[in-house]
């Protein structure tokens, strides 16, 4: 081989090598040095808008809290769940506070409509430390209930004031009232249904209402109401309505953190404070009501603990007014269990205004003679 092609072949060989250098190494070495000054300029922007964010942490904090406490405030306007008991028992509400009748209604199961905080989803929620997504969201819930009622013109009025003004959000979708207009009072009944919508929020930290039931099975005539007490009575007419202005002995009961008045009062005059029988104990109190004849005269007592009343009956029956007030929320426990022992023939009569729906202040417990609720 002449000594020029060798040198030839040397040139062309290291050429080879720098292109091969140059492809395999360098150019990798800069496309990597270019990826750097990328991610560089990409973490740069992050930190700047980190910092921007330091800057602002505290009015972010404020805000945060701000925005939790008005979410909370406005939880409060819903129940954590809409059960069956809640509403058969709001039902009963309704039907004392507004002399409605309701003919029949129905109860059909939850819809959940939004999981708030995210995208809806109902399925395959993912596991977050053990527990899945669904589990820490917020869900809301609805029903949709169909009643027909009875009832005057009147408290027909009053019970969709009711619905307006009761502390959960509820609305009616729709109303039908139909009218005897053969009748010289075509308003002193109607009938018709209401389609009454419920709302609810259930979720993290949320407990449902506690539900009282006061009713009693069976009675021992069926001829009787509850109690022994004759179905027809003086006050049926108008479901005891005449018993607010003239009564025996009334008890209000409001929540106990109210710092003005006792959550509960039982008085024979609530302008006469000798006649008081009180508790602000944030809990529910037994109450003993005690009828009972003595020298030839009958008397009632009423104790709470260890304070207690008594006064001579000079009425035909002993009627109690009870006044009460809507739950303030879920730490307004306050209410009263009242036993009657009616020793004498009178009969007592209840009559309940403006009671808590779901979750009542007021229950009678153990009772003897002839006592009948309104």
């Amino acid at each position: 081989m002449k000594r020029t092609d060798i040198i030839a072949l040397l040139v062309v060989l290291s050429i080879g090598v720098l292109v091969c250098t140059y492809m395999f190494v360098i150019k990798d070495a800069r496309d990597d040095i270019d990826n750097l000054d990328v991610q560089k300029t990409q973490l740069e922007a992050e930190v700047r808008d980190l910092e921007a964010k330091e800057a602002m942490r505290a009015q972010y904090e404020e805000e945060t809290e701000q925005f939790r406490a008005e979410f909370q405030e406005e939880l409060k306007n819903y129940p954590a769940d809409l059960n069956q008991e809640t509403t058969v028992m709001w039902m009963k509400g309704v039907e004392q506070n507004c002399n409605i009748q309701n003919m029949s209604f129905t109860m059909p199961r939850d819809t959940e409509y939004w999981r708030l905080g995210s995208t809806y989803s109902t399925a395959n929620d993912v596991q977050v430390n053990g527990a899945s997504n669904a589990d820490a969201q917020y869900v809301a819930i609805t029903d949709a209930y169909a009643v027909s009622y009875q009832g005057s013109y009147e408290n027909l009025k009053n019970y969709l004031n009711y619905v307006a003004e009761y502390k959960y959000r509820m609305n009616i979708s729709s109303i039908t009232i139909n009218y005897a207009k053969d009748e010289k009072n075509p308003e002193g009944m109607c009938s018709g249904a209401v389609i009454l919508n419920a709302y609810a929020v259930s979720g993290p930290d949320r407990t449902p209402d506690k539900v009282s039931v006061d009713v009693e099975e069976g009675v021992d005539n069926i001829f009787e109401g509850k109690g022994g007490l004759p179905v027809a009575s003086a006050y049926d007419a108008d479901g005891g309505q005449a018993i607010v202005a003239n009564h025996n002995i009334i008890i209000l009961l409001n929540n106990a953190g109210n710092d003005t008045t006792s959550g509960i009062i039982a008085a024979t005059d609530e302008n006469d404070t000798s006649t008081f029988v009180t508790s602000s104990a944030n809990s529910v109190e037994t109450m003993d009501l005690h009828i009972y004849a003595k020298d030839g005269k009958n008397y009632v007592s009423y104790a709470i603990g260890g304070k207690s009343y008594e006064k001579e009956v000079l009425t035909n029956d002993v009627t109690v007014y009870v006044s009460s007030s809507a739950r303030v929320d879920a730490d307004d426990v306050n209410g009263v269990k009242v036993n009657v022992n009616n020793e004498t023939a009178l009969s007592v009569y209840f009559k309940v205004v403006g009671d808590d729906t779901t979750s009542p202040r007021f229950a009678i417990g153990n009772r003897t003679g002839t006592i009948k609720q309104y």
